[in-house]
């Protein structure tokens, strides 16, 4: 899984879906040399699903009608890559663009495939994508700081109870072993715990 640094350093390409072949001609035309150029096409969702895509940067999508199992499918392709995702439809449906929102999709355009605004819509989604993907990594690192943190204070439990001493005592023990052996101070937390439940197991068979 590519993360917004991988995207935002990647040339950009697009893949596009359209079934009508005449806008479908126009939008790679009007994209060719910018860097959100064609280099992945279809005239169907579900057969482009199937395939096994290359890196890409944008996803568009331009249908008449956008339903519920395309929702479906765009779900499986983002859960393979994440990636900003446009939607044109000619026709609005509620439930559609609930789901699009839910899914994440970057934008969600009705009746408005207008040359002059292909490219700015297309610009402002990649932004917006990568803005929520910088928070996503925000929140999943400082997650998972959190769950490291809990480990530590246990496995300082653990010293404490094992060595007799203070809190700080075994802090300082877990930071040194740990920069001895070239680990981080969370994995060593983990083997600590490890070794642990192992000899409480045994000492109560």
């Amino acid at each position: 899984m590519r993360n917004s640094t991988d995207i935002m350093t990647q040339s950009f390409n697009s893949t596009l879906v359209c079934d009508r072949s005449d806008i479908a001609q126009q939008l790679v035309e009007q994209l060719s040399g910018t860097m959100f150029e064609v280099t992945n096409q279809s005239a169907s969702l579900p057969k482009l699903a199937m395939k096994q895509l290359e890196f890409t940067g944008m996803f568009i999508l331009a249908v008449r009608n956008c339903d519920s199992d395309m929702m479906a499918l765009i779900d499986m392709l983002l859960r393979q890559q994440p990636m900003p995702v446009v939607i044109f439809t000619d026709a609005y449906d509620a439930q559609v663009e609930k789901q699009a929102i839910q899914l994440g999709v970057s934008a969600y355009v009705v009746d408005g495939l207008q040359p002059h605004r292909v490219l700015p819509l297309l610009s402002t989604a990649r932004n917006r994508f990568l803005q929520q993907q910088t928070m996503r990594e925000q929140v999943q690192s400082l997650e998972t700081k959190l769950a490291e943190r809990k480990i530590i204070d246990r496995a300082k439990g653990v010293l404490m109870q094992q060595r007799q001493c203070s809190e700080d005592e075994a802090y300082r023990l877990l930071r040194t072993t740990a920069m001895n052996q070239n680990m981080r101070l969370a994995m060593l937390a983990k083997q600590v715990l490890a070794t642990a439940n192992l000899l409480e197991t045994h000492s109560h068979p």
